[in-house]
């Protein structure tokens, strides 16, 4: 018995050595694509960005908000006072339970108009629209609860321009950040979206909408999460785009061409919609053999707040998993498929193996660890796999944090920069145990996952 268990660990010790080889190597090759599609950005981010500003497409931005009441004045202060030379403001309540519509009709003097609607994609019934004669760029949408993606469908009804921006009702975004995310636009007449770069607001000086000073959070729970976003964007998200094979645009901030959104039947109701969307628009665009970019543009910054307990945190990291696994399944044709071309053949397969899986691999490589010891014939390979996981897992972070200071340095401080580089090494025990066990766990109930709002407790920007 002793001898089949102990042949069982070698052999499973021996693939995942292999799986860790192949994905540590295809972290190398992200983290140099991303090197170089940074050092143009930096080049981009240095250059007059109001050069542009006559010639941008109007632009309509979409709020869907649930049970918001605690930011979404000052979002919409935000966002109204944008450098852009036309846009309109289109916020949606998602059939709220609290304050969130009361607030905004009171604040902004709105009333009741009729508006005959183009209804293009189908959404829940909208009961009202409101705006006013001192402020007509802003739009309020009250409609019957349907879940995030019934809710942007219903903003890009009522839209009225050909470029459509999806925020979050949580997020601040930088007063240029428009005209930089609607660049690839202007350069590329086949772009259909373009992705911002998402940044941690816990911790940051914000008075009325916007940032008046980028400064690391006091909870090790929220400095773990800017190194996992600076890891995830200016790493990965740029590597992908460099290739064009980007499969999630955040749904905390991406600007999309309207009739792109459209042609595929806007946002469906899953769990995670932004991914889907993305695959969506690959898969539409390839299989018709239609000329198309998605790209992401990592100047282009939107703040927003993340957990700041266990609680939310674990939440968060369920609901995102249960989205991963959503989105993949339902555009598994694409897997391995030539015809997808780098998305078939590269990105579905990377998230599928590594993302979707990879949690289920490192879970069950720290079980055999711990049979491993107990049983006391621990093999070598396991010290070399955990030691590539941890090493490169901490290059990953480093390379991002790196990437983060030569371009945007957005924390300027040597004591902020240090504890960045302590915290993505902490992240390696205990936090990446957590957040794999987390994650593992969304396939328990993925069936039965909701796939309606998923919500963190607002602040007031104010507090923190």
């Amino acid at each position: 018995m002793t001898d089949a268990i102990k042949a069982l660990i070698d052999g499973f010790s021996s693939l995942i050595f292999a799986y860790f080889i192949i994905v540590n190597l295809f972290y190398m090759i992200l983290i140099a694509i991303s090197w170089d599609r940074l050092m143009e950005f930096i080049r981009i981010v240095n250059s007059d960005i109001t050069l542009t500003s006559s010639y941008t497409k109007p632009i309509s931005i979409i709020v869907p908000a649930y049970n918001e009441q605690e930011t979404i004045i000052d979002n919409i202060k935000s966002l109204l006072e944008l450098d852009y030379p036309l846009l309109e403001v289109i916020v949606v309540n998602d059939g709220s339970c609290d304050e969130t519509l009361s607030r905004m009709l009171s604040h902004f003097k709105l009333r009741k108009i009729d508006l005959e609607l183009n209804m293009q994609i189908y959404c829940n019934e909208i009961r009202g629209v409101y705006s006013s004669f001192e402020m007509p760029n802003l739009v309020v949408v009250d409609k019957v609860n349907g879940g995030k993606a019934d809710a942007l469908n219903a903003g890009i009804n009522v839209s009225k321009y050909p470029l459509v921006c999806a925020i979050d009702a949580d997020c601040v975004i930088e007063k240029d950040a428009l005209l930089r995310i609607v660049k690839p636009f202007l350069k590329y007449d086949e772009t259909i979206a373009v992705g911002g770069i998402v940044r941690i607001a816990n911790g940051c000086e914000i008075r009325e909408g916007k940032l008046i000073r980028a400064k690391i959070p006091k909870r090790s729970i929220e400095i773990f999460q800017i190194v996992e976003y600076f890891r995830a964007f200016l790493t990965s998200r740029v590597g992908w785009e460099a290739m064009n094979a980007l499969l999630i645009i955040s749904g905390a901030f991406g600007l999309f061409k309207k009739s792109a959104v459209v042609a595929v039947g806007g946002y469906q109701k899953t769990i995670g919609e932004d991914m889907e969307l993305t695959l969506r628009m690959h898969e539409h665009y390839r299989k018709n053999d239609i000329p198309y970019k998605i790209e992401f543009a990592s100047d282009a910054v939107c703040w927003t707040q993340a957990p700041d307990t266990l609680k939310g945190l674990k939440s968060q990291r369920i609901r995102w998993h249960r989205g991963l696994a959503d989105g993949l399944l339902k555009h598994k044709k694409m897997l391995f498929n030539l015809d997808y071309g780098k998305v078939g053949m590269l990105s579905m397969p990377y998230f599928f193996f590594v993302e979707l899986l990879g949690p289920v691999i490192e879970a069950l490589g720290y079980i055999m660890l711990v049979i491993s010891l107990y049983m006391g014939f621990l093999s070598e390979k396991f010290i070399y796999i955990f030691l590539m996981a941890f090493l490169f897992g901490i290059l990953f972070s480093f390379s991002a944090i790196f990437f983060e200071q030569i371009s945007y340095k957005r924390y300027n401080g040597v004591r902020e920069i240090l504890m960045l580089f302590a915290f993505s090494l902490l992240e390696q025990f205990i936090y990446r145990q957590l957040t794999v066990w987390w994650r593992v766990k969304a396939f328990w109930n993925y069936r039965k996952g909701r796939k309606q709002w998923g919500t963190i407790q607002r602040k007031s920007f104010e507090q923190g």
